[in-house]
């Protein structure tokens, strides 16, 4: 797919907008593809119309929209009963979690995680429960995860595959994750917005039908926004297949947690709808640049090291070995013109790392790469 850096250059979205000219942007995660002419197509039958009004038949397509695409995508059909639409997934994500908790109550996440789940946590006032993964792979760690919980403990942020690391949890991982969140009785938040983005030779694996013990404690949030490049839209649908989740859930009125707008409820449709081709192309552009960042890093002397990700377009990057190991992220903008997403955003052990974001024309790849790997080599 390819990219036309003067439309980048005149967005007026945070990642090319930002720095200056003559920084390349690989920081924040939005892809730098049009998006699918349906998706646009759809959108401007509301401009052409004026349809700005009220308009809940979109929002009532988005529930049997994504069900139908899980089914066809992902192998498993979530009920429509027990699903229910968010503004976006940190809007679901954080609904669930307040339900459940209270101040001071412990809520876990695994670091490094996407910087907002912590944020949530704190400014909610509960208490942040970081357990640590462990690179090169990243893997969960049942005995870490054990120690780590105590009677405060009420909810798990999961997410599935993993950003920034782009692992994807086995079955073997879900195992043993079910039978101890199951033994203490939490409830799992599971984002999986990046579930369409798997490399060949990966599944993406849903808790919620992969283990029984995961069903009556599990809301699985699911969303256009990554794979369709859409997260302006604010969009995002949730099973629900926790009964005391739905239970709190029904207490409060119906817009309590948000809607998506007319906008972003027609984009999602139509993505979940007639996307899938559009999709295919934009993977196999980024799983090609995956491979050539990839093999790129491996022949390099630097002493640069990235874990191959089995699923997003992030690029976790380890600069411990390098000559630029000491916030590598604020060091590549001065001496490289490249922005990427510093490591310690994602947890306080990743100061040496940082994420690059690869979803963008080949050109613009191989552009940062070679900015990148001569400031290292220099």
């Amino acid at each position: 797919m390819k990219v036309d850096r003067q439309r980048l250059r005149s967005l007026k979205g945070i990642k090319w907008s930002k720095y200056g000219p003559d920084v390349i942007p690989a920081w924040v995660a939005d892809m730098d593809f049009l998006p699918s002419p349906r998706i646009l197509s759809e959108i401007q039958k509301i401009v052409d119309l004026g349809d700005f009004g009220y308009r809940y038949h979109d929002v009532d397509l988005l529930i049997p929209a994504w069900c139908e695409w899980v089914e066809e995508s992902h192998g498993w059909l979530p009920p429509a009963d027990e699903c229910r639409v968010f503004t976006s997934s940190m809007n679901a994500l954080e609904a669930v979690m307040l339900l459940h908790t209270e101040p001071g109550d412990g809520v876990v996440l695994f670091s490094p995680i996407y910087m907002p789940f912590r944020a949530a946590i704190e400014q909610a006032g509960r208490t942040v429960v970081d357990v640590q993964l462990q690179g090169p792979d990243w893997k969960f760690e049942a005995n870490s995860f054990k120690d780590s919980l105590d009677s405060k403990t009420r909810v798990v942020l999961f997410c599935q595959p993993h950003n920034p690391t782009g692992h994807i949890y086995t079955k073997e991982e879900i195992n043993d994750f079910a039978e101890i969140v199951a033994e203490h009785d939490l409830i799992v938040i599971s984002d999986e917005i990046w579930a369409d983005l798997v490399f060949e030779g990966n599944k993406h694996l849903s808790l919620f039908p992969n283990h029984d013990k995961l069903r009556n404690r599990t809301v699985t949030i699911g969303s256009a926004s990554k794979a369709f490049n859409l997260a302006g839209a604010r969009c995002c649908v949730a099973h629900v297949g926790s009964a005391s989740t739905r239970s709190h859930l029904e207490k409060y009125p119906d817009h309590y947690f948000g809607l998506p707008s007319s906008f972003g409820s027609a984009a999602t449709v139509a993505a979940w709808k007639y996307g899938k081709s559009w999709l295919q192309d934009a993977k196999e552009q980024i799983q090609h640049n995956r491979d050539y960042i990839y093999s790129r890093i491996l022949e390099d002397p630097s002493g640069l090291t990235m874990h191959l990700p089995e699923s997003t377009y992030l690029g976790w990057l380890d600069f411990s070995n390098t000559s630029l190991s000491h916030q590598p992220s604020k060091e590549l903008l001065y001496k490289a013109q490249i922005a990427l997403e510093p490591g310690d955003k994602f947890g306080q052990q990743c100061g040496s790392f940082a994420r690059l974001n690869f979803a963008t024309g080949i050109d613009i790849v191989e552009e940062l790469l070679e900015r990148m790997l001569t400031a290292l080599n220099r």
